[in-house]
Parts: structure tokens; C-alpha cells; sequence
């Protein structure tokens, strides 16, 4: 019994010299499998802490008008993040940066409180003032990045043509993603050794792969043309308290877009707010409808280029309607009877069976291919993006129904963008050229220029055919008995068109129109083609009382704005 006392403290030598065994062995344990077994590993790892890729984001081009006025550009700007786990104090730390950064305390403190989030993104793009308002507060885990902010100056000003950049400087819409390649150049890389701050060591080896900048692209948009329509548009659009609507304003001899604006409209620098993605698109270009008498401008281009009428030619609609092979009928507007009537006056009064007379002697099958020649039924192949084709059923397609010759010759049963519609008048008073139509004059890298040069795409009548057609189109504003309005000193024609708007379950709406006018001048040497459209007007009923002003105005605006003189009616002699 003695021997017990010296027992026990020779068992916990033991137990003690056990544990530290099982230390050493532990500890060895991880130096085999760090250096040796894991040694390859870790090097790579090591290796890329040290050797770490950056991306240097290239410069974006700039967007800028014909007369040189910058419409996109860049500015300095930073994104705040936080670092999670850093955070000392979240209330205290959304307290602080919520008036700076534009959102709710409580959704700050939401956002730090996120489970399994180590790094969150608190605002974006924010400006230098803001930025160093931030910086000041020296918040423990507050970050603040350099990233470029895209900057649209005027902002809702041409939105629907300029589209906009997202947070990673990607173009979407209009100009910005037709161009996102051309504008957005390719971003650089620095790969090299850094130090414990993350600074690249100097004397070690380094790739340096420099940014490639974006290229700055110049419109043929005019500022001033596009604000004086942008204008003119939204005061009908009041007046009218229409849906929406649209102004085009072309350079008919190249294709060039002068003005192109529509309504609703929104602002590119706070894209993030528009609810509705359709507001993002263009509706001169994505925008189908039918194009009622406006077209007839068409047809009798066509009856004129194929010789099978004249201007002085007549033909009788009596008893005042056409008798489709269902039995259907199809009558003038407010079922007026002209009876012998000259084909400048089938314009002048807008008749449906003088159009469908027109149609009827061009023939069907001729009919169709010279629209086609026209660029209906595809797109016009304008530099924008999303661009539609339009509507045009061609014999033998489905859908195609007997009626669709009659009904056509007046503008219904086919289906137009408003960007189409204008290229085609814009063909048919230039001399019969088709010019593709285009909205970006001139790329520029640094020294280097890329011009874009006017294309046509195919004559589609002759010059002979489009001198009569100027003047036919005249008649239409200057015969006694019209009552469209006219531009004091000027010369212009013109033709309205008011369309009915098909029903989802068949057949048109009821009391809902489109109603819109295309129209060129002067007459003589056309400079300009103009088209307003508008959508649903609630007081106006027709193409003339709504849309026929508006014209006017922007004509008016035109000729002061390119200085043209007034036409006193003398000839002038050449010396």
C-alpha cells in the first residue's frame, strides 16, 4: 500500500509524454503534407497571389452630332462596397452612407446583414463628389472602386437613337449596342509580381498588354433638328393626349437621318428606373403599322413608273365602292362618290377606288415585286438595332386572302415601320433612288477616319417618273380646293393618311386611329422628308387635322435652320 503515493504521478508522465508525442507528430504530419505532398499546391498558389491579373478597362468612344455637339461621353466615377466581416458598426455604417448613396437605411442594414456574404455592392457610378464625401467618413470596410460612368449630357435628348451603356460600360440599344464593338475597344491586362500591399514590384517580370480605346462615332443627327421635332412631338402629343407618336426627318438625296424622335421616351443616364423594357426601343424602327393613305403616294408611283397611267388620266368610281370576290364592299372615305376624277385628283381627294384602279392596272404579280423593290416586307438596313421587317403577304403565303390586292392599294392589310415608310417617299421624289438609310457619318480613331458614304440600293423608278411625282404630291397641298396647310414661300407636298388599328380578336378597334403625313421640300430640289405619326389621338380624327400642322411646324423650322431662301417664283439666269 505504500508503493500507491508514487503511482499516480508517474502515470501522468506518461499520459503527458503521450500528448506531446501525438504533438510532434501532428505538427510533422503538416510540414510532410505542406512541403512535400501539397508542396505544388501551395507553390501555385503562392504564385498567383504574387503574379495577379488585372484588367484595365478601355476607354469608351464618344457619340457626337453632326455640328460636333458631344451626346455620350465618360466621367470619373467610383462603386462603394463592403467588406462584410469588417463592418464595426452596420447601423451606424447605413446611417451614415444612406443620404450619400440614395437608399433606404434599412435596406443598407439589410444588405450587411446578408448570410454567407463576404463582399457586397452598395451603390454604383457614383460621381467624384460623392465619392470623396464617402472617403471622408473613413467607415471601417467601406470600399470605394474606380469605375467609368457613361454620361448622356442632355439626358432623355435622341435616347431612343443613342441607347445606353449598363454599369459594365456594355452598349444596349440604338447607337451604343448597334456600335458596342466599334465604341467599347478591347480592355488591357497587367499580369506581375506584387508585394504584400499589392503594388507590381518593379524589378520582377511583368506583362503589360495595353488597352485598345473605343473609337468616337459622329451621327448625322442635328441637335437642332432633332430638338426642334422632339419638341413639335410632345405638344401634340399633349395636345392630342395621344399614346405616343413619332417625328422623321431625312436627308432624301444620301439616306442621312437629320431627326428621328418619338414619345414615350426616357432618360439613358437613369435606365435602371424605366419599368417597362419596351421604352427602350425605337419605335420608328420597331414600331409596324398600317400606313393607310399615306401609301397611296406609293401605289401611284408605281402606276405612274409602269406607264399604265398618267397624272391627266381619269377614271370613273361610280356608284362610289369595289365589290371584292367574297361580296364584300369597298368605299371611299365617308363613302363619297367622285365620279370621273384625273389621277392627281385621286391624290388630292385620297380615293380608295382611284388607288385600287392604279393597282389593278399594274397587276398583281407586278404590284407585289415592286414593292418588294421598294424595301417592304424587310428591313430597311439602317445602322440600329432592332430593326423589324414590317408586314408584306405575298400571294400564295399564308395569310394571303383575295382582298389583299384591293385593300393594299390604300394602306390596309399590310404593315410598314415609319423609318420604311419615309425612305420609300424619300426614293420617290430624289430621282427614284432607294438609299439605304443610315444614322452614323463617321468613325474616328485617333488619326484615323472612317467616312460613310451614301449607298443606294437600287433605282425603283425613273427620274422622269419621280419629277412627276413631285409634282403630283404638290397638288395634293396647292390645288384650290386643299386644305392642307402650307408653308408661306415654300413649295411642299404632301400626303396624310389616317389608319385604323387592328383588334387582337380580329377586325380594327373601334374610335382608334394612327394618323400621320408624309411629306418633302422643296419641291423643286428636295432637301427634306418629313414624317409624323401619331398614335391614338383622343381629339383629332384624321391624318390632316392632327398630323398636317405639325408638319408645317417642322418644316418651317428646317428651312430657317439650313438658311434655305424662299422660292419668290423668278427665274434666275445664269451668268
Amino acid at each position: 500500500m505504500s508503493s500507491a503515493p508514487h503511482e499516480l504521478p508517474r502515470r501522468r508522465v506518461i499520459a503527458l509524454f503521450l500528448i506531446f508525442v501525438l504533438f510532434v507528430g501532428l505538427i510533422g504530419y503538416r510540414v510532410v503534407a505542406v512541403q512535400v505532398v501539397r508542396s505544388g499546391e501551395f507553390s501555385r498558389w503562392a504564385v498567383a497571389e504574387r503574379l495577379r491579373e488585372n484588367v484595365v478597362p478601355a476607354r469608351r468612344g464618344e457619340i457626337f452630332d453632326s455640328r460636333g455637339v458631344r451626346l455620350a461621353t465618360n466621367v470619373p466615377a467610383n462603386r462603394v462596397s463592403a467588406i462584410v466581416d469588417q463592418i464595426e458598426d452596420p447601423v451606424l455604417t447605413a446611417q451614415q452612407l444612406a443620404p450619400l448613396i440614395g437608399r433606404a437605411q434599412a435596406d443598407i442594414q439589410a444588405a450587411l446583414a446578408e448570410p454567407d456574404l463576404e463582399w457586397v455592392v452598395l451603390a454604383r457610378q457614383l460621381d467624384p463628389e460623392t465619392s470623396q464625401r464617402i472617403e471622408l467618413l473613413r467607415l471601417p470596410g467601406i470600399v470605394l472602386d474606380p469605375e467609368p460612368s457613361r454620361i448622356y449630357p442632355f439626358g432623355g435628348f435622341a435616347s431612343q437613337v443613342l441607347g445606353f451603356t449598363n454599369y459594365d460600360l456594355a452598349g444596349n440599344y440604338g447607337v451604343e449596342g448597334q456600335y458596342d464593338d466599334v465604341l467599347g475597344g478591347v480592355p488591357g491586362r497587367l499580369v506581375g509580381e506584387r508585394d504584400g500591399e499589392g503594388n507590381v514590384i518593379a524589378v520582377t517580370q511583368s506583362t503589360w498588354d495595353a488597352p485598345i480605346d473605343g473609337s468616337d462615332i459622329t451621327l448625322t443627327i442635328d441637335s437642332a433638328v432633332q430638338h426642334a421635332i422632339e419638341e413639335i412631338l410632345a405638344e401634340v402629343v399633349e395636345e392630342q393626349d395621344a399614346l405616343g407618336g413619332t417625328i422623321i426627318v431625312q436627308d432624301p438625296n444620301t439616306g442621312a437621318i437629320l431627326g428621328m424622335a418619338s414619345w414615350p421616351s426616357y432618360d439613358p443616364n437613369a435606365f435602371v428606373d424605366v419599368t417597362d423594357p419596351a421604352t427602350f426601343l425605337n419605335p420608328a424602327i420597331s414600331a409596324v403599322y398600317e400606313p393607310g393613305s399615306t401609301f397611296k403616294a406609293i401605289v401611284m408611283a408605281l402606276g405612274i413608273d409602269t406607264g399604265v397611267v398618267t397624272p391627266e388620266m381619269t377614271h370613273n368610281d361610280e356608284p362610289g365602292y369595289v365589290e371584292l370576290p367574297d361580296g364584300s364592299r369597298i368605299y371611299n372615305f365617308e363613302r363619297a362618290v367622285w365620279g370621273t376624277e384625273t389621277m392627281t385628283q385621286v391624290l388630292e381627294r385620297s380615293s380608295n377606288i382611284g388607288a385600287i384602279f392604279v393597282a389593278n392596272r399594274v397587276g398583281r404579280d407586278r404590284f407585289y415585286q415592286r414593292l418588294l423593290d421598294f424595301g417592304f416586307g424587310q428591313p430597311s438596313g439602317v445602322d440600329l438595332q432592332g430593326e423589324e421587317s414590317g408586314i408584306l403577304t405575298l400571294p400564295g403565303e399564308e395569310g394571303w386572302n383575295d382582298a389583299l390586292p384591293y385593300t393594299t392599294a390604300f394602306g390596309q392589310g399590310i404593315a410598314v415601320t415609319p423609318l420604311q415608310l419615309i425612305n420609300a417617299v424619300s426614293a420617290i421624289v430624289n430621282g427614284g433612288k432607294l438609299m439605304e438609310p443610315y444614322l452614323v457619318s463617321e468613325v474616328r480613331n485617333g488619326d484615323q477616319v472612317t467616312a460613310r458614304e451614301p449607298e443606294v440600293m437600287r433605282q425603283v423608278i425613273s427620274e422622269a417618273s419621280s419629277a412627276t411625282m413631285r409634282e403630283m404630291l404638290a397638288s395634293v397641298v396647292e390645288n384650290p380646293e386643299s386644305p392642307y396647310p402650307t408653308v408661306e414661300g415654300y413649295r411642299i407636298g404632301a400626303k396624310t393618311g389616317t389608319a385604323q388599328i387592328p383588334s387582337p380578336n380580329g377586325g380594327y378597334i373601334e374610335d382608334a386611329a394612327i394618323t400621320s403625313i408624309v411629306g418633302f421640300g422643296p419641291v423643286e430640289d428636295p432637301r427634306f422628308s418629313v414624317l409624323v405619326k401619331i398614335d391614338w389621338p383622343k381629339t383629332g380624327e384624321t391624318g390632316l387635322a392632327v398630323s398636317g400642322p405639325a408638319m408645317t411646324r417642322v418644316f418651317e423650322k428646317l428651312f430657317l435652320l439650313y438658311g434655305i431662301p424662299p422660292d419668290t417664283g423668278e427665274e434666275t439666269e445664269t451668268p
